[in-house]
């Protein structure tokens, strides 16, 4: 997924058909309120497994998280579990079925509970996940 022409592509997954030529993309390891609407022209390929390192993020995304974009390393690490993903889940003792919600960072997702009211919602680390379903 191309963010700027001449920058580099960044990772990227449609979540919703937006019309014709039109897609709701969210860029893999970065916050839902990068979430964009593209045009095809923007989209530059699917890619095939794990990506393993991701370019470092756009000036304007470092700056909101407060990164120095000039800064080696600065790159967001891409996240195992997408929006969507049905998982199962650690609690105590117990296994429960939910499914990921939100990517908060690399390593911690927004889970929503199956069968369960929102209030029951969390944020998990990626060590409560045992897997997906």
């Amino acid at each position: 997924m191309e963010w700027e022409e001449g920058k580099p592509n960044y990772p990227a997954y449609i979540v919703e058909k937006r019309g014709q030529n039109r897609y709701r993309v969210h860029f893999d390891g970065y916050d839902t309120r990068w979430d964009e609407t593209v045009g095809l022209d923007r989209i530059k390929g699917r890619v095939e497994g794990p990506v393993n390192q991701p370019p470092p993020p756009p000036d304007c995304v470092a700056q909101a998280a407060g990164v120095n974009p000039q800064a080696s390393g600065s790159a967001v690490p891409v996240s195992r579990y997408r929006p969507g993903d049905r998982v199962k889940v650690r609690w105590r003792d117990s296994t429960y079925a939910a499914t990921v919600v939100e990517v908060v960072s690399s390593d911690r997702y927004r889970v929503h509970y199956d069968g369960y009211e929102t209030a029951w919602d969390e944020t998990v680390h990626s060590e409560r996940i045992i897997g997906r379903r």
